[in-house]
């Protein structure tokens, strides 16, 4: 199979889009766009989420053990976007124009996220450019029912 052929295949997997939050030793809260989740166990509830490998926030994630998942709305493509790029600390509780409080954990919650997943790092596993996460749910959080954003109402492409 030629390299095009496998890659769009692969880009038909349907994907949500979070935002992933995470805090570093210091206190700094940052997050990252990801799509690469899902659930993976009932007892205990379990996720998996992939980072990039030698990202800033990767490394957050790995040194503090924790993350969130802030689910995004299928209208917050420019909140999805604003993530894929380096960071800008706007000030206390605000991170790229996006307000958040801090979850049980220390994790950053967004605020205009629908729903909210905090999680403890369980186990990593090395996937080529990217590492797997493995966290257990420790807290959650609904504030509004809502359709996910997926990869399918943008054109953003994170796949193949």
């Amino acid at each position: 199979m030629d390299e095009q052929t496998r890659s769009e295949i692969l880009k038909t997997i349907p994907y949500g889009f979070y935002i992933t939050g995470v805090i570093g030793p210091d206190g700094e809260a940052n997050g990252f766009t990801t799509c690469w989740v899902s659930q993976v166990s009932f007892d205990p509830r379990q996720v998996i989420v992939a980072a990039r490998r030698g990202q800033h926030t990767t490394e957050l994630l790995e040194s503090s053990g924790v993350f969130s998942l802030n689910y995004l709305d299928a209208e917050q493509e420019d909140l999805a976007r604003r993530f894929t790029e380096p960071v800008e600390h706007d000030g206390e509780g605000t991170v790229n124009g996006a307000s958040f409080v801090t979850g049980e954990t220390g994790v950053p919650l967004f605020d205009d996220a629908f729903a909210h997943l905090e999680c403890r790092v369980a186990g990593k596993l090395e996937a080529g450019d990217h590492d797997v996460f493995l966290g257990e749910v420790v807290a959650s959080n609904l504030k509004r029912p809502a359709d996910i954003l997926t990869d399918l109402d943008t054109q953003m492409d994170y796949g193949g």
